[in-house]
């Protein structure tokens, strides 16, 4: 290990940011009005019901990973699973908190060795774990930009998870 990283517990760094994110996306999920959950706003734009099966479902597959267990489902059959448990806001908000804490779990119970194994991504990329679980992370924070997107369409142009 190099100097420079002595010290750093990128494992539990990496569980606080996905909380945080999960805390900022529940926030938002929060502020968008019931009857637009599963609300299409036209053309090709996914509801945030789908918005929010589509991040659970590489956090879901990254926290099975870590554990070893490379999920050989078909990528579409499981997000439509996730489809179905996100069709109201109080089951995606509890599908999220329980995949961050399988995903706090996970990623500290993984070794080094295997954090560092290259691995084939659902989405065809070739990437280290842990990269992968750095995605997986950030895969949230994106989708929750598009919930804001949403509310700014609705006039809503508050910070919510700001306070």
């Amino acid at each position: 290990m190099s100097a420079t990283l002595q010290g750093v517990d990128a494992r539990t760094y990496l569980s606080r940011w996905l909380d945080g994110v999960v805390g900022m996306y529940i926030a938002d999920i929060n502020a968008l009005p019931d009857d637009k959950w599963n609300h299409n706003f036209g053309g090709v734009a996914r509801p945030a019901s789908d918005l929010t099966a589509d991040a659970l479902s590489l956090l879901i597959w990254t926290n099975e990973a870590l554990k070893g267990n490379f999920l050989a489902d078909n990528e579409q059959e499981g997000y439509k699973k996730l489809q179905a448990v996100c069709a109201t806001k109080s089951d995606s908000i509890a599908a999220l908190q329980a995949a961050a804490t399988d995903f706090a779990g996970a990623i500290s119970n993984a070794s080094d060795e295997d954090l560092n194994k290259v691995i084939t991504t659902p989405f065809g990329m070739e990437m280290p774990l842990f990269m992968v679980a750095q995605v997986a992370v950030s895969h949230i924070w994106y989708h929750d930009g598009q919930l804001n997107y949403k509310q700014a369409l609705l006039g809503d142009e508050k910070v919510h998870w700001m306070g």
